[in-house]
């Protein structure tokens, strides 16, 4: 086998390796979301190209520069596109709503409220040692697993 690839040479091998690393590098980018080695894609397809007529050290520098090249050029900018948003659930919208408790609230023990005609579970924040009655009108200041923290309105 080794004698084989002595006789047939490294130059002829450089081909088939450079095809390799360009379809892997396009198998790892269709199978993730973010460009992880679209720019490694673009050198061994540049090293490809020039494998039928340069040597084998020369196919290596026109890779890493290519490729170095692409990612200090473009990853700045495709890391600005693809910036998710951060977006808010519909939950979020509950927050800083102000509610009447239908039933009170106590350090141990989870109150109630109603919106939108839906019943939900309330507690009070961790800092917060007092009841808070029946009837009283509160904030809902964040959401704990699937409970409402909330405090109340100083009218």
């Amino acid at each position: 086998m080794l004698n084989t690839i002595m006789e047939v040479g490294i130059e002829d091998l450089t081909i088939w390796l450079w095809l390799a690393v360009f379809v892997i590098t396009i198998a790892v980018e269709a199978m993730t979301q973010d460009l992880v080695s679209i720019w490694f894609t673009v050198g061994s397809f540049a090293s490809l190209c020039i494998s039928y007529f340069a040597p084998w050290w020369v196919e290596l520098i026109v890779f890493v520069v290519i490729s170095t090249a692409c990612l200090v050029l473009t990853r700045p900018l495709v890391k600005k596109l693809m910036r998710s948003q951060i977006r808010k659930t519909n939950s979020d919208e509950f927050i800083g709503q102000r509610v009447k408790l239908i039933s009170k609230v106590t350090k141990f023990e989870m109150g109630t409220v109603k919106i939108n005609s839906v019943v939900y579970n309330v507690v009070l924040p961790d800092d917060i040692e007092e009841e808070i009655e029946a009837d009283s009108i509160v904030e809902i200041v964040s959401i704990k697993g699937n409970k409402f923290v909330v405090r109340k309105v100083e009218e």
